[in-house]
């Protein structure tokens, strides 16, 4: 005669399958937070129906200084470049008016064309004389802060 085997109740199992549930959902949200997409932090007064263009120009007309970012959401150094904006933009952006230019948005084409943007990442620094310079790749944390030194200086 075969052993009797023990019942497990479900009511024993319980903790078990909470424990394996709990994991599950902490691997999903892992998996969630590594696969999100970085973007700039607006700044501030920006209006979110504003095409990237409409925003330059009324930055512009006001004399504000600009710091026109050009990047896709899906390339390595632009994601790269992303996070040095988030960490260093911050400090400026109650005087420096960010405008995030989406390259893949077809709203943004003629905004391209118009600053003869081909490449990404690119960064241009337009003072509030309109005036404007050129970075394109990944700038250091450090070099973007400088960057944007010059703006708020008027250098």
């Amino acid at each position: 005669m075969p052993p009797e085997k023990k019942k497990t109740s479900l009511k024993a199992q319980l903790p078990k399958i909470l424990i394996l549930f709990g994991i599950v959902l902490a691997v999903i949200a892992i998996s969630i937070f590594k696969n999100q997409k970085t973007q700039p932090l607006p700044a501030a007064g920006d209006t979110p129906n504003e095409t990237a263009e409409e925003q330059l120009d009324r930055h512009l007309e006001a004399g504000e200084p600009v710091f026109l970012f050009a990047h896709s959401n899906s390339c390595q150094s632009c994601i790269d470049m992303m996070l040095i904006v988030d960490q260093v933009y911050p400090e400026f952006k109650n005087q420096v008016a960010l405008v995030d230019v989406d390259v893949y948005d077809p709203a943004n084409q003629a905004l391209l064309q118009r600053a003869r943007v081909a490449s990404i990442p690119t960064q241009i620094f337009i003072d509030s004389a309109g005036q404007g310079k050129i970075s394109i790749g990944v700038m250091a944390a450090e070099q973007l802060e400088q960057f944007l030194t010059e703006l708020v200086e008027g250098n």
